[in-house]
């Protein structure tokens, strides 16, 4: 039952403890390795080379630790369920999402937290919209894709997607400055979102089905959304069909039909999110049952073990 001790006690850090010490979290070091060798205005040749630079001295060192500490059974559930929370982060999101409800004024303090749009010049029915897509964009970036990639090849694998995230969010931009220097950085992280954004949209619209939403809306507002991101469109399209909303981020998008959300479909997407991530970790669990016989987590590089 290693899998579901290493889960667990993951969870409990998240939810219990919270984010470590900023000087603590090796996400933090990759940013700050990003700030300090990005140079705006490069080639894409110094984008790739950037993306190594700022990913590859975290991730070695920790995969390294990771599979030293997996020598040791009781030792390796302790530096797995550490390593394997550092990749992913409910509490603080929901968190954040929920002090936004009900909707006010002061929800702005809260919501500036998840998004980098301005806040503070929108009206309160955008103010939510962001809420809401932020919840479901960071769902599959920050907790349901780096779990994919544990499945697959194990802490390093949650690892590297939670760092290529970072590296994205750093310099992945369409900016005149960026445009080429975060070329890299960009495809990487649509290339490892690509499954998990497609694959939480299918839970998701079985976590709508149980709770009595719109799952044909929901259908139908995919198949006519437009977004750049090709990964971002599937979980928000998702919730605002089920949701019954339009999400809208003004002069880039608008998705769904009807208003823009309320107090009261915030609380509900709180409802499909949390309904979405208990059926997630089931089905992880299953997985790992059919695929290692519930072993997965006593070894740290998942599918390798297999091979």
């Amino acid at each position: 039952m290693a899998l579901v001790l290493v889960l667990a006690l993951a969870l409990v850090m998240d939810l219990v403890v919270g984010e470590p010490p900023l000087l603590l979290h090796p996400v933090v070091w990759t940013g700050k390795l990003a700030e300090k060798l990005s140079k705006p205005h490069s080639s894409r040749l110094h984008g790739f080379a950037l993306w190594f630079m700022c990913v590859l001295p975290v991730l070695v060192p920790l995969s390294v630790i990771s599979w030293l500490s997996f020598s040791v059974p009781f030792l390796g559930i302790i530096v797995g369920a550490v390593l394997l929370k550092i990749s992913f982060s409910i509490g603080m999101l929901r968190s954040l999402v929920k002090d936004s409800f009900p909707l006010r004024e002061d929800s702005r303090i809260y919501v500036s937290q998840l998004v980098r749009r301005d806040v503070w010049t929108i009206d309160l029915g955008h103010v939510a919209s962001a809420s809401i897509e932020s919840l479901f964009e960071s769902m599959v970036d920050g907790i349901t894709s780096p779990l994919i990639w544990y499945l697959l090849l194990g802490l390093p694998g949650a690892l590297l997607q939670r760092l290529a995230n970072t590296m994205d969010s750093m310099v992945g931009y369409k900016t005149e400055e960026l445009r080429e220097e975060g070329y890299f950085s960009a495809k990487i992280d649509t290339l490892l979102n690509y499954v998990p954004a497609r694959l939480t949209f299918g839970v998701m619209i079985l976590a709508g089905l149980i709770l009595g939403m719109n799952v044909k809306k929901a259908i139908r507002t995919l198949k006519l959304a437009r977004m750049d991101s090709k990964n971002a469109v599937y979980p928000i399209a998702a919730a605002a069909g089920l949701l019954g909303v339009r999400l809208e981020k003004l002069g880039a998008y608008s998705i769904g039909e009807g208003e823009l959300p309320t107090s009261e479909d915030i609380r509900r997407a709180l409802r499909l999110f949390d309904l979405t991530l208990a059926i997630f970790a089931i089905m992880l669990v299953c997985l790992d049952y059919y695929l290692y016989g519930l072993s997965l987590f006593s070894y740290p590089y998942g599918l390798v073990k297999l091979l």
